[in-house]
């Protein structure tokens, strides 16, 4: 479970509402991340577990149901991504600056997984749909 602390900012992008928020772990750990529509989970984040490094990590649940969800055409999610990375991107120098000051931050527009995740929410089709139920908002 995840304790949302301090709220950051929030962008509404497409149809999600984004929330950037600092946040604790159940075990103590400081972490900073993107929140659709305020729900209980981080569809991106950075975590300082290490206290001299932070690292990134995504849900992937969280980014297959919104593909699943999309109804854009492929030039819209083009540019929705494009605002959405520009936007994590941005909230990531932030939580830099504020929360993670001293460290070495890996960034998310520096990430490899963020190339496999643009091109899963662009082209996106049926054929990668999951069996699993995903909740989005489950606490």
């Amino acid at each position: 479970m995840i304790t949302k602390n301090i709220l950051v900012d929030s962008a509404l992008i497409g149809t999600v509402h984004f929330y950037a928020y600092v946040f604790n772990t159940d075990d103590g750990v400081i972490g900073f991340g993107l929140f659709p529509n305020d729900g209980a989970r981080p569809i991106c984040y950075l975590l300082n577990r290490q206290g001299n490094k932070v690292t990134l990590h995504f849900d992937e649940d969280i980014i297959l149901y919104i593909c699943q969800q999309s109804r854009f055409s492929t030039m819209e999610k083009r540019t929705l991504f494009k605002e959405f990375l520009d936007y994590a991107t941005k909230m990531e120098k932030k939580a830099a600056r504020l929360v993670f000051r001293d460290v070495k931050v890996n960034f998310l527009a520096d990430s490899r997984e963020m190339v496999k995740y643009k091109r899963l929410y662009i082209h996106y089709t049926d054929q990668f749909s999951s069996s699993k139920n995903i909740t989005l908002f489950a606490d």
